[in-house]
C-alpha cells in the first residue's frame, strides 16, 4: 500500500486518462455538491445543538461563540493553505477523501465529548479535517469545465454547501428534539463514513488541461496569484462576507429565545429560508456567471457589491418583526439573493489567477473568510451580547449584536466595487472559451 504522501503527489493513474463524458463530469460535480453538503452540514448543525450545549455545560455566549466560530476555524484556516499546495501539485481526489474521513471521525467525536474542553477539541478537528475540502474541490472543476462554464459548475456546488445548511438546520433540529446532540453527531459521522467511501471509489482525478500563463512559470505563487491588489481586495470582500454572514450562527438561538419556537420548528424554517433560498440563489447566479464570463471579467465583482448592499435591508428586518414567520419570510428573501454571489465570485476568482494556483488561491480568500468571519464573527456576536446582558434568556441585546456585526456588509460592497473598477484597468477583456 502507498504512504499517504505518495498518493497525494501521484501522477494521473490510468483510470484517470479514460474519455470523459458529459455524463460523468456531471456525475463529479453532484459527488462534490455532496461532499461540499456534508461539509456544511457538519459545520453548521453545531447551530442547531448550540441551546442544549450550553444548558448541559453551563457556558456563556462567548463561549458557544468561541466553540462555533473561532476555535472551529482557526486552525482549519491556516491549514488549508498548505493543503491546498499540494492540491495544486497532486492528486486532489486523495486530498478530499482523507478530508472527509477526518472530519466525520471528529463529528462523531463530538458527541462522545464529556466536558467543554473535549468538545472545543472536537470542533477543532472538524475545521481541521474540513481545511481540504473546498480548494481541491475547485481546483477539480477547474479541470473538469471551461472558462465559460465554471461560474456555472461552481454555483451548482455552492448550491450543495447551502442545501448542507438546510440539512444541518433540519436535520439538528430533528435530532436534537429526539435522539439529543450527542447521538446526532455520532450519526452524522457514520452517514460522512459512508459517503467518503462512496466518492473513493466512483470519482478520478482529472487531468490538469489549462495551460499555464508564460509569465507564470517558474514564478512564485505571489506572481501566479495576478494582480496583487486585485486579489488584496478579494480576500477582504470575501472576508467581510463571512463576517457579516456569520450571524447566521446565532439565528437559532435567536429565534428560540424571541419566539420560544421547538427545534424542530426552528430547524425546518430555517432550513428552508437560509439552507433552501441559498441553493436557489447558487443556481440563478450560475447562469448570471455564465452570462457574465461572455462579456467582461468585472462583471461579477460590480454584480457582488449590489447585491452586498442589498441585501441587508431584508437581513436587518427579519431581526426586529414580531411575528416569527414574518422574519423567516424576509430572511429567504436576503439569503436568496445572496446566494447568487456563488458562481460570480469564484468565477472572478478562476479569472484572476494562474491555473496553477486555484486551489491555494481558494485557499487564502477562505482563511480570510474563516478566520475574520466563521471565526471572529460568532465570537463577537457572543460577546456583544454578553456584554448587553442576554445570557440569562434575553433576546434584546442579542438582536443589536447581531444587527451591528451584519451591517459590515456596507464594506463589503465597497471592496467589491473597489475591484472591479481595478480588474478593467490591469486585465485584458475576457475571452470565451479561451483558458484563463
Amino acid at each position: 500500500m502507498k504512504p499517504a504522501t505518495d498518493m497525494l503527489s501521484a501522477a494521473a493513474s490510468p483510470a484517470t486518462l479514460k474519455p470523459m463524458s458529459a455524463a460523468y463530469r456531471t456525475y463529479v460535480l453532484v459527488a462534490l455538491a455532496v461532499v461540499g453538503f456534508m461539509c456544511s452540514v457538519d459545520k453548521v448543525v453545531i447551530s442547531m445543538f448550540m441551546e442544549p450545549i450550553k444548558k448541559e455545560f453551563l457556558l456563556s455566549d462567548t463561549q458557544l461563540g468561541l466553540m462555533n466560530g473561532l476555535a472551529f476555524s482557526l486552525l482549519g484556516g491556516l491549514v488549508s493553505i498548505p493543503l491546498a499546495r499540494m492540491a495544486d501539485r497532486g492528486n486532489r481526489k486523495w486530498i478530499i477523501v482523507l478530508s472527509f474521513i477526518a472530519w466525520t471521525l471528529m463529528t462523531g467525536a463530538s458527541g462522545m465529548a464529556t466536558s467543554f474542553v473535549l468538545l472545543l477539541a472536537a470542533r477543532i478537528g472538524v475545521g481541521v479535517g474540513e481545511a481540504g475540502c473546498v480548494p481541491a474541490s475547485h481546483s477539480m472543476l477547474g479541470d473538469y469545465y471551461p472558462r465559460e462554464l465554471r461560474g456555472k459548475a461552481y454555483a451548482a456546488h455552492f448550491s450543495g454547501v447551502y442545501l448542507g445548511m438546510l440539512g444541518g438546520m433540519l436535520g439538528g433540529g430533528i435530532l436534537v428534539q429526539t435522539v439529543g446532540w450527542r447521538m446526532g453527531f455520532i450519526a452524522l459521522g457514520i452517514g460522512g463514513m459512508v459517503l467518503a467511501l462512496v466518492f473513493h471509489f466512483t470519482v478520478r482525478e482529472p487531468l490538469r488541461v489549462d495551460q499555464p500563463p508564460a509569465h507564470t512559470i517558474g514564478k512564485g505563487i505571489w506572481r501566479q496569484l495576478g494582480d496583487l491588489q486585485c486579489f488584496f481586495m478579494l480576500v477582504l470582500a470575501f472576508a467581510f462576507v463571512g463576517l457579516a454572514g456569520s450571524v447566521m450562527a446565532w439565528l437559532p438561538s435567536y429565534f428560540e429565545r424571541a419566539f420560544a419556537l421547538t427545534p424542530a420548528m426552528i430547524g425546518l424554517g430555517l432550513g428552508l429560508c437560509i439552507g433552501l433560498a441559498s441553493g436557489i440563489g447558487a443556481l440563478v447566479g450560475g447562469k448570471i456567471s455564465v452570462a457574465q464570463a461572455k462579456k467582461s471579467r468585472s462583471l461579477g465583482a460590480r454584480y457582488s457589491a449590489w447585491v452586498s448592499w442589498g441585501v441587508l435591508v431584508p437581513l436587518i428586518a427579519s431581526f426586529y418583526v414580531p411575528q416569527p414567520l414574518v422574519a423567516m419570510a424576509l430572511l429567504f428573501v436576503a439569503f436568496l439573493v445572496a446566494g447568487t454571489l456563488a458562481g460570480p465570485v469564484f468565477g472572478t476568482v478562476q479569472d484572476l489567477v494562474a491555473p496553477q494556483a486555484r486551489a491555494t488561491a481558494v485557499a487564502i480568500i477562505g482563511v480570510a473568510g474563516v478566520i475574520i468571519g466563521q471565526g471572529m464573527g460568532p465570537m463577537l456576536v457572543g460577546m456583544l451580547s454578553d456584554a448587553l446582558n442576554t445570557t440569562g434568556g434575553g433576546v434584546g441585546g442579542l438582536r443589536m449584536a447581531m444587527t451591528a456585526i451584519a451591517s459590515i456588509n456596507l464594506l463589503t460592497g465597497l471592496f467589491f466595487w473597489t475591484l472591479s473598477r481595478r480588474i478593467d484597468r490591469v486585465y485584458p477583456p475576457a475571452q470565451p472559451g479561451h483558458p484563463v
